[in-house]
């Protein structure tokens, strides 16, 4: 058997390895467009050993998805190259957001959960008696910001969620789903009422731990160290090189600069299109972002491709600047940025309060998005982006001097929306390959969510399908 696996981001390469684990003898092909792996995860090593990201750069622990990447990091070998982040470091407890141009830490103990901390009006642990008060209202889905505010208060929607879409999302709270990225939540409501209470009465109903990655050393290792998150040594490409580099020693065939034009049917298997050949499978499973395997799948259901071309994506400027020494006044993650603030920023991130690179200060600096083409146009120039990320490291971080190094990179359409009815939408076009028997399966992170930990648990799933 011929697998095809479009896509040679972190799933792509995900499934090639799931599939070459599970049937040793089938030939995979995995197609990429571009002449580098790995998608968004982009690790760049300078000359003097300094690390940026330019996409994700931590992975966190929790969940059987959090537990099966570490497995993934085991069986390739990479044990001894993990740099892990513990519950209670600076990095991990200490998160801000931005509010009047001041920054706020937010509640992170029962004691700060119980005081009242600006910009909150009154202490969060209260939001909890919103809840037990608050009536449900049944729908099918609605928006993440609409469902904690009428739960949890405006309070919580404001400084919490609607930053936090913003950090991981990029995106705007007001439109992202609550089904789809807080779906557990909208479950408990809907059955039992309330939040708190659903979640203890529905208890058996949560996610159980996988007995088999509960097995893997460095999985029982991560719990009792603690980890919150971890990645590796020179940075978290590592891991997409080095699973690359295992999956060609044991035959997947990888193609680089070979982008997907078109899927045919020819008889009861596929014909795949590059810029070079066609290449007879007997099964695909695309990992290509939702909007390009849209144009992709025209010719062989157009119903499918118009499902496909619904998931909105936006895309991401990331300025990664570099000072010698210690400039920081609060060791933490970093900070966000509410949508009601005066600011084209999403968040800053503090690099090297995460992982020390000497005696230097690193901060990464996040914008656009959901608001792109609204703060910065239709063709924005680098410079554009550095000179906004330099005002606001001197206007909040009091940072006045130059940076002694940076890198501005745009990426174009790197993160999809999970807008109000996506997960309605995936079922749709799953049931439309089954039912048109089409040997192809959806994976990535365009479905079943947008971090790396999702996206190689969905390959899995994939194959395993």
């Amino acid at each position: 058997m011929t697998v095809t696996v479009l896509g040679g981001g972190i799933s792509g390469l995900a499934a090639a390895h799931y599939l070459r684990t599970i049937n040793p003898s089938s030939r995979i092909v995995v197609l990429e467009a571009s002449h580098r792996l790995g998608g968004w995860i982009d690790s760049t090593k300078h000359n003097d050993g300094v690390v940026y990201e330019g996409g994700p750069r931590t992975l966190r622990v929790v969940g059987n998805a959090g537990a099966n990447t570490l497995a993934l990091a085991e069986s390739l070998g990479l044990r001894d190259k993990i740099r892990s982040v513990r519950y209670g470091e600076p990095s991990a407890k200490n998160r801000m957001i931005k509010v009047n141009g001041s920054l706020h830490k937010l509640p992170n103990s029962l004691k700060t959960t119980l005081t009242k901390i600006p910009p909150f009006s009154k202490p969060l642990a209260l939001s909890a008696i919103s809840d037990l008060r608050a009536k449900k209202v049944l729908s099918d889905d609605e928006s993440l910001f609409s469902f904690v505010n009428r739960r949890f208060g405006s309070d919580v929607a404001r400084y919490a969620i609607d930053p936090l879409a913003r950090g991981v999302f990029a995106g705007n709270a007001r439109d992202l789903s609550v089904k789809a990225l807080a779906k557990r939540m909208h479950e408990v409501e809907q059955k039992h009422g309330s939040v708190l209470k659903g979640f203890i009465k529905d208890r058996k109903n949560a996610e159980k731990p996988d007995p088999g990655l509960a097995k893997c050393d460095l999985v029982q290792q991560a719990r009792k160290e603690k980890w919150a998150v971890w990645s590796l040594q020179d940075g978290l490409e590592t891991l997409v090189k080095t699973l690359a580099e295992s999956l060609e020693q044991d035959g997947v065939e990888i193609r680089r600069g070979t982008p997907v034009l078109g899927i045919r049917r020819s008889q009861g298997d596929l014909v795949v299109q590059t810029n070079g050949e066609e290449i007879h499978t007997e099964r695909v499973i695309s990992c290509l972002p939702a909007n390009h395997l849209s144009q992709v799948v025209s010719d062989i259901d157009t119903d499918l491709s118009i499902i496909l071309s619904r998931i909105p994506f936006v895309t991401v400027a990331v300025v990664t600047l570099e000072y010698t020494g210690d400039r920081l006044n609060e060791q933490a993650f970093g900070y966000l940025v509410p949508s009601t603030e005066p600011s084209k920023v999403l968040g800053v991130i503090f690099d090297t309060c995460t992982f020390s690179q000497g005696d230097r200060t690193i901060l990464t600096v996040m914008m656009g998005g959901y608001w792109f083409k609204q703060y910065f146009g239709e063709s924005p120039t680098p410079e554009s982006f550095l000179d906004v990320a330099l005002k606001e490291v001197e206007s909040v971080l009091k940072i006045k001097e130059a940076p002694v190094r940076h890198s501005v990179n745009i990426l174009k359409d790197c993160i999809p929306q999970y807008i109000v009815g996506h997960s309605e939408m995936v079922i749709n076009a799953r049931n439309l390959i089954r039912h048109s028997k089409i040997p192809l399966v959806l994976a990535g992170n365009s479905y079943d969510g947008v971090g790396v930990n999702d996206a190689i648990m969905s390959a899995k799933k994939a194959v395993l399908q």
